[in-house]
């Protein structure tokens, strides 16, 4: 038995050093886009209660790491601060760059530190929660004391937030061509001394952005308006964030899986094997939904209405942007049953709701010209642009 353990070990790293050596696109693809991603540091399962007195010893970074795996830690994956990291999707044929701030968010200016510091918000860094792991250490390793009172001065009514997953945070396309970031410059044309964070998070559902939420409300006053970027995934993602927070063997299968895709090239190879032989796992496969899908205890509707309470109860002006559904040959697909529910959903919980699906198709139609991208099924850079567009528009004219 050990010598067979022994043997899978040699096996095993002998495979990581063959395919790291002989450079697969995809692998190393994957590899690559992990170093843009880590786990929430501060996040507890809602039955659990807090300890402050644990904080002390959760500096060390072993304590740290093992808290991880405690009964009440939920792995939200985040966006790691001050990354710039430029990446080839072979299978997508894109190539894009990703920068983020030392708040985990990607950036929306290249001069974006400095409007944060204006805003105050520079004063507040280290008390962010969700400092990364790898990336924070040394920080986490120190006592600061931080004054709450600097943190809601800051002036948060000049900040507008971009909420949602990848098609919020600009999966796919360079950072200047991320909607956050063409809204920001739109806005600066247009005179307006406004803050646009981009907060998304690829592969986060409603629960996951109402948990964003909370992050940020820790060192911010609400906005001056939040527009959710809604995406189909989200329906699926409902499914996995409930599980997620009701059981603690999913929470560490999600962080076994983290870490494996994070240092190993034989998962990362497994993975694009799976992917090539059931492409209906691979990301972003979208296909327009039929039929009404969300019944009373539906975990979708209810992960909805939790998110949509939240806002109101933290006085969150929730904007509900909807567009339309990409088809299987990337045609877009107007008010598929899943949207008119979410859509309805919305408007019961007195949430304004920014449709722009007819606006889209009608630009798709009118110019015959592509709002997807190929082999994929994300928004396209001229897609954001008229996004933004339309997002300006109603910020000027709320």
């Amino acid at each position: 038995m050990i010598r067979f353990s022994s043997y899978s070990v040699l096996f095993f790293l002998f495979l990581e050093v063959l395919l790291r050596l002989l450079h697969f696109p995809s692998v190393e693809f994957r590899l690559e886009d992990k170093q843009l991603h880590c786990l929430s540091s501060t996040a507890y399962a809602p039955f659990s209660s807090k300890d402050p007195s644990r904080s002390f010893s959760l500096k060390y970074p072993l304590l740290r790491f093992l808290h991880r795996f405690s009964e009440e830690y939920i792995p939200w994956m985040r966006l790691c601060p001050n990354q710039d990291i430029t990446l080839f999707h072979p299978e997508k044929n894109r190539t894009y760059r990703v920068r983020t701030n030392s708040f985990g968010e990607r950036i929306t200016a290249e001069d974006q530190d400095t409007a944060f510091s204006d805003l105050g918000l520079e004063k507040n860094r280290q008390a962010l929660d969700i400092l990364r792991e790898e990336h924070t250490a040394a920080s986490q390793s120190k006592e600061v004391a931080f004054s709450k009172v600097q943190a809601k001065e800051t002036s948060a009514k000049k900040q507008i937030w971009i909420l949602g997953d990848s098609v919020a945070m600009g999966y796919l396309v360079s950072d200047e061509n991320s909607l956050p970031w063409l809204l920001q410059s739109s806005l600066r044309e247009k005179g307006q001394n406004l803050l646009v964070r981009n907060l998304a998070v690829d592969a986060v559902g409603s629960l996951g952005i109402q948990e964003r939420l909370k992050e940020v409300l820790k060192n911010s006053k609400p906005p001056k308006a939040a527009y959710w970027i809604y995406h189909i995934s989200d329906f699926t993602d409902s499914f996995h964030e409930e599980i997620l927070f009701k059981s603690r063997k999913k929470r560490i299968l999600v962080q076994i899986s983290y870490y494996l895709s994070r240092y190993s090239a034989v998962y990362n190879s497994l993975k694009v094997l799976y992917e090539k032989y059931k492409p209906e796992s691979a990301d972003n496969l979208v296909i327009p939904s039929s039929g009404s899908v969300l019944n009373k205890e539906h975990p979708h509707r209810l992960a909805l209405i939790s998110l949509f309470t939240f806002a109101k109860e933290n006085d969150i002006p929730l904007v509900l942007v909807l567009l339309p559904e990409p088809r299987e040959n990337y045609e877009p697909f107007v008010d598929s049953e899943l949207v008119k529910e979410v859509r309805q959903i919305a408007l019961d919980s007195n949430t304004k709701v920014l449709d722009l699906q007819t606006e889209i198709y009608d630009l798709w139609k009118k110019e015959r010209k592509e709002v997807f991208l190929p082999l994929d099924g994300h928004p396209n850079e001229d897609l954001y642009r008229f996004i933004s567009t339309q997002l300006a528009k109603d910020i000027l004219n709320p």
